[in-house]
């Protein structure tokens, strides 16, 4: 066993200790804990260890709010205090830009969307002799456990999970998993069970009755192996806001993990948009941000990567007769290339975590003049930044906001322009 004292909290989210020269990486721990804990494998420089007892507390470490804390694989920072916690990701997202040599920028305080506001979950279910069970993975494991509660989701979310058990007991085979996609929409919640089962006439049956018993605004299949995605059950139209409009979500679609934050970054977004502007906006989604920036458009181009995404948000323009029009296109395979950016003086783009290095290396040999950038992933998001700043661009103050509570997670918004010729 080992004393130590925690350091810092690691990118990880782990607590950094040292004694006798080694470092040690304690989960659940806070600067300033004093800590007894147990030496584990080798990791990286350092060696992992489990916390044991705290001694002495840290003035940044509260009473986490789930009973499942520890146990669940998410949350892990759940035990620090607001403030620190939004440090911790302001100096994180600091730490990563530094190592891009991108160090002036001025990190704005972070935006956190409030407890029980993620509109969207992914659950594990397993079929077990004695029934399901439903929840997430436990730490650092494929095993499942069932959630009782999860102050991260909505409330008509997570009060899905009894009636789902009883519902699943008959609808899967022994021995079998699934996941559950659940999203809050206004129609009600929307659910897309992800399995190896192709429903019969019974089962069909079953999952149009739940619907109808839990106010669900739609049910779909996807059977993972023969990829076949099939809508059993619609009552409502599953309808996302978009400020003053609505999308209807393709079922499991793409959105914004919460009202709150996708509000605040389209509030960002329409502050930075000029007016009258020539506006692209590249990996559209479902339209988060397409649809109110319509607003500031002389005309607007929307590219998707996913076939079912695109022709969600033609149809929502379509219905609410907004000047947007879009393209499917994979731009991670067919980045648009300078003589195709010439008719655009505004670009918005929001990638996937991995980031759009081809797409920003096109941008930066563009003659593009605003660049409103969103980013899920810090990492791939300093790489991207490298490359437009190389190319003369520069970058506005960022805002860190945070839509993933208690995890290590943060997303950010900036604004990119092109430094005129001397």
């Amino acid at each position: 066993m080992l004393e130590l004292t925690i350091d810092h909290v690691g990118a990880q989210g782990d607590g950094v200790g040292f004694k006798d020269g080694q470092t040690y990486y304690v989960p659940f721990t806070a600067a300033g804990d004093v800590v007894i804990a147990e030496a584990g494998e080798k990791r990286g420089n350092g060696q992992t260890a489990s916390l044991k007892e705290i001694i002495q507390p840290s003035a940044d470490r509260q009473k986490p709010e789930c009973r499942h804390f520890g146990t669940c694989g998410g949350c892990n920072l759940q035990h620090l205090i607001p403030a620190s916690l939004s440090n911790w990701k302001r100096e994180k997202l600091k730490s990563i830009l530094k190592k891009e040599g991108i160090e002036t920028v001025k990190i704005n305080p972070v935006e956190v969307s409030p407890a029980y506001s993620r509109r969207r979950v992914e659950f594990v279910a397993s079929k077990r002799k004695k029934g399901v069970m439903i929840g997430y993975h436990v730490r650092k494991s494929h095993q499942v456990f069932d959630v009782g509660e999860c102050p991260l989701i909505h409330p008509d979310l997570i009060s899905l999970v009894k009636p789902l058990r009883q519902m699943l007991s008959s609808f899967l085979p022994r021995n079998s998993k699934a996941r559950l996609t659940l999203t809050h929409t206004l129609g009600g919640p929307d659910l897309l069970i992800t399995c190896a089962v192709t429903p019969d006439l019974e089962q069909r049956e079953i999952l149009a009755e739940f619907a109808s018993q839990n106010s669900l605004s739609r049910i779909s299949c996807y059977h993972e192996e023969e990829r076949l995605l099939e809508v059993i059950s619609e009552r409502k139209e599953p309808l996302i806001p978009v400020e003053e409009h609505t999308v209807s979500l393709p079922p499991g679609g793409f959105l914004q993990a919460t009202m709150e934050g996708q509000d605040k970054l389209i509030e960002l977004m329409m502050q930075a948009l000029p007016k009258n502007a020539s506006i692209l906006d590249l990996f559209a989604g479902c339209g988060s941000f397409t649809l109110p920036a319509s607003k500031n458009a002389k005309s607007l181009l929307a590219i998707e990567g996913d076939e079912d995404l695109t022709k969600a948000l033609q149809t929502a323009s379509n219905a609410q007769m907004l000047n947007i029009s879009t393209d499917y296109r994979d731009l991670f395979r067919r980045p648009l290339l300078p003589e195709e950016l010439e008719r655009f003086d505004t670009v918005i783009i929001d990638p996937p975590r991995a980031g759009a290095k081809a797409q920003v290396e096109e941008l930066a040999r563009s003659t593009i003049k605003k660049i409103i950038f969103i980013s899920c992933n810090p990492a791939s998001f300093a790489r991207d930044a490298r490359t437009l700043i190389d190319a003369g661009f520069s970058m506005s103050e960022i805002t860190p906001v945070d839509q993933f509570l208690w995890s290590p997670h943060i997303e950010l918004f900036t604004v990119f322009e092109k430094q005129s010729m001397a």
